[in-house]
């Protein structure tokens, strides 16, 4: 544990004397970019047996701005900072913000619009929680390749890990998550696209009562009534499968809408965790 706490902050120092570099270079160029999202959760508690799975709306909005910086012809470093918070109309002890910063290096490999690019980005995040046992900081490195494989299609293959270190060791996290993204371009303003991921790590479920085959499994543990009713909360290490179709609509040339569907089974052992969510977001470049 003392050495993750000594590589975060490392890396947090590192983003944090970046964007402050550029921020005083370059502060006038920096535009946001906003995405606001209502999802309805199926399994918003996770939970296994259908007597705990509530259903449960949560509001989220993230906020990104940028300023990108090109080395020769085919590389280029991106500085961001974020800002991001949740809410969910029933349960407002869920209520969350984050505030950080990232930076991610690109190289293309070629001129052409059909030359794939690799990625590595580095994010960090300070985290407040209404619920205070969750509030930290939230660590991870992802790595991407992305290639248009000609007109129509093009695909995104991307590896990440993340952490994060929390007040009470119940809502600590570490995971690993690859996926693989496919978009279709029906035209300049309409894009598919299906995602499949793989997740191995940490989650929170969420039950009621006396339950042995949980508490077997999950040494961190913490009564709660996030949920407006006595639960247990359950930190797991399971695995997660999930598939996404979502289409994307471009409204002009800075704003579009989009739609989603995401079918989530997470496991570990004999229990199974499932999760249905839809989703609508806005996205605006300012």
């Amino acid at each position: 544990m003392n050495y993750t706490r000594t590589v975060t902050f490392r890396i947090s120092y590192l983003l944090s004397a970046l964007l402050a570099l550029t921020t005083v270079a370059r502060a006038d160029d920096w535009a946001p970019n906003l995405t606001m999202t209502a999802t309805w959760h199926s399994n918003a508690t996770l939970a296994d047996e259908s007597d705990d799975q509530l259903e449960s709306l949560q509001l989220s909005a993230d906020m990104l701005a940028s300023e990108r910086y090109e080395f020769g012809r085919d590389d280029t470093l991106r500085l961001s900072g974020h800002l991001a918070g949740d809410w969910w109309p029933r349960y407002d002890a869920l209520l969350r913000g984050a505030v950080g910063g990232r930076a991610e290096l690109r190289h293309r490999f070629g001129p052409g619009p059909r030359a794939p690019a690799i990625a590595i980005e580095g994010a960090v995040d300070a985290v407040e929680a209404k619920e205070t046992g969750r509030r930290g900081t939230s660590t991870g490195v992802t790595a991407s390749v992305r290639k248009r494989i000609n007109d129509l299609f093009r695909a995104t293959a991307w590896y990440e890990v993340s952490w994060h270190l929390a007040r009470l060791e119940t809502y600590d996290a570490a995971a690993s998550e690859g996926a693989i993204e496919i978009d279709y371009d029906f035209s300049k303003e309409m894009r598919l696209t299906f995602t499949a991921r793989y997740r191995d790590g940490d989650v929170i479920s969420y039950a009621s009562g006396f339950r042995p085959d949980l508490e077997a499994r999950a040494p961190n543990r913490l009564d709660v009534d996030t949920f407006d009713r006595e639960m247990t909360a359950y930190r797991i290490d399971a695995e997660t499968w999930s598939g996404r179709l979502s289409l994307v609509r471009a409204l002009d040339t800075s704003s579009a809408i989009l739609v989603a569907y995401e079918r989530r089974e997470t496991r570990r052992g004999p229990l199974r965790f499932p999760d249905h969510l839809l989703s609508v977001a806005m996205v605006h470049q300012f």
